[in-house]
C-alpha cells in the first residue's frame, strides 16, 4: 500500500478566503475522482470549517491535500487558528452552525467526513482536520499516517516531498527536502520520492544510495528514511541531511542522522534501530520546523489522528522562511 499527499496552504481573515478555500477543495475533489456527491460533501466540509475559524478565533488558515491511501484517492482539509478554543461537544450538536449559515455546523462535518478529528485544548487555539474519500468500506489500516507539507510563503511547489510504504506489519517511510526552494527544491524532491518508490522495502541504505544517484542531475536533497516493524517493536532509521526524526513514546528520543547531500556527497550510510513501544509516535521534519519542541507544550495532542499532530505542530514551530514540512506515524487503533 502507498501512502503520499501534496498540500496548499491558504490564509483564512475573511469570508472571501472562506469561498477560496470552498472552490478550490471542490476543484480537489473532483480531480481526485470523487463523485459529484463527495466532492459538494467535500465544498460544504470546507465552507463549514473555514467559517469556524472566522468566528471562533477571527483569524487563521488552512492546508488542503490531495490523499492517495491504498488505492483510494480522496482529499483533506485541515483548519487552524491561534484563539481561545471552543466547546466541542456543543459545536458538534446538530443544528448549530459554525457561522450562523444554513449548513448543521461541525456536526455535519463529522457525519459527513470519511475521517474527522480535532484538536480544541482551552486557551491554545484549536485544529479541526476532515479527510474525504469515496463511500464504502476502507480497508482495515495497520497504520495511521499524517502530514503537513508546506511550500515556503508565496510559492506554487514545495521543495520538501514525502511518501510511505505499508506492508503488512511494516510501513517505511521517506521525507526528503530538496536544497532551497521552489521548482529546483521540488525537482530533486521528486527525483529522490521516485528512488524511494521503486522498491520502498530494500534496505535502508540502498533506499537511499539510489536516492543519491537519483539525485545527482538535480541541485541535491537531504531525505531520511524510517521504518517502523509492529512484529519487533523497533523503528530503523537512517537520514542524510537535516531531515529530523523522533520517536515518541514515554519520552521524546532524538535519532541519530548523518551528515552530507544525497547527490553530492554521502557517508558510508548507517542504519539505527530504537524501540518503538505501543502508543508510540515517529515524528519526521524538514528543516523548516524548529527543532526545539516538546509535546509538554501541547497537551493531549499526541491522543490525536497523525495529521491533527502534524497540522499542530507545522503551525507552531514553522520557522516561515522555508519550505515546512511534519509527517507522523502510529500504530492505527483498532
Amino acid at each position: 500500500m502507498e501512502v503520499a499527499g501534496r498540500y496548499e496552504a491558504f490564509d483564512l481573515e475573511d469570508s472571501a478566503d472562506v469561498g477560496a478555500v470552498r472552490r478550490r477543495l471542490a476543484t480537489l475533489a473532483a480531480a481526485a475522482g470523487l463523485d459529484e456527491a463527495r466532492t459538494g460533501d467535500a465544498a460544504l466540509i470546507a465552507t463549514e470549517l473555514a467559517s469556524n475559524v472566522l468566528k471562533h478565533a477571527r483569524r487563521g488558515g488552512a492546508v488542503l491535500g490531495v490523499l492517495r491511501e491504498h488505492d483510494r484517492r480522496g482529499v483533506e482539509i485541515a483548519v487552524w487558528d491561534r484563539g481561545p478554543g471552543m466547546n466541542l461537544d456543543a459545536c458538534l450538536r446538530d443544528g448549530i452552525s459554525t457561522a450562523g449559515t444554513r449548513g448543521a455546523g461541525l456536526g455535519a462535518v463529522a457525519r459527513l467526513a470519511t475521517r474527522y478529528d480535532a484538536y480544541t485544548p482551552h486557551g491554545r487555539g484549536s485544529v479541526v482536520v476532515a479527510a474525504v474519500f469515496p463511500n464504502g468500506p476502507a480497508p482495515p489500516a495497520r497504520f495511521a499516517i499524517g502530514a503537513a507539507c508546506v511550500p515556503f510563503p508565496g510559492l506554487p511547489v514545495c521543495g520538501d516531498a514525502w511518501a510511505a510504504h505499508v506492508g503488512g506489519e511494516r510501513v517505511t517511510l521517506i521525507m526528503c527536502d530538496g536544497l532551497g526552494h521552489g521548482d529546483g527544491a521540488a525537482a530533486a524532491a521528486a527525483a529522490v520520492i521516485a528512488a524511494f518508490g521503486a522498491a520502498p522495502e530494500d534496505p535502508l541504505a540502498a533506499i537511499l544510495e539510489r536516492a543519491d544517484r537519483a539525485a545527482r542531475t538535480t541541485r541535491g536533497a537531504a531525505a531520511t528514511v524510517a521504518r517502523i516493524d509492529l512484529a519487533s517493536r523497533e523503528v530503523a532509521v537512517a537520514g542524510v541531511g537535516n531531515v529530523a526524526a523522533w520517536v515518541a513514546g514515554d519520552t521524546l528520543e532524538q535519532l541519530v542522522i548523518q551528515h552530507g547531500t544525497l547527490g553530492q556527497a554521502i557517508p558510508q550510510i548507517r542504519e539505527e534501530r530504537y524501540p518503538f513501544v505501543p502508543g508510540a509516535r515517529l515524528v519526521m521534519c524538514s528543516d523548516g520546523i524548529k527543532s526545539r519542541w516538546s509535546f509538554d507544550d501541547h497537551p493531549g495532542l499526541t491522543a490525536c489522528h497523525p495529521t491533527t499532530i502534524a497540522t499542530a505542530m507545522w503551525r507552531d514551530l514553522s520557522r516561515g522562511r522555508d519550505d515546512a514540512s511534519v509527517v507522523v506515524a502510529c500504530e492505527a487503533v483498532r
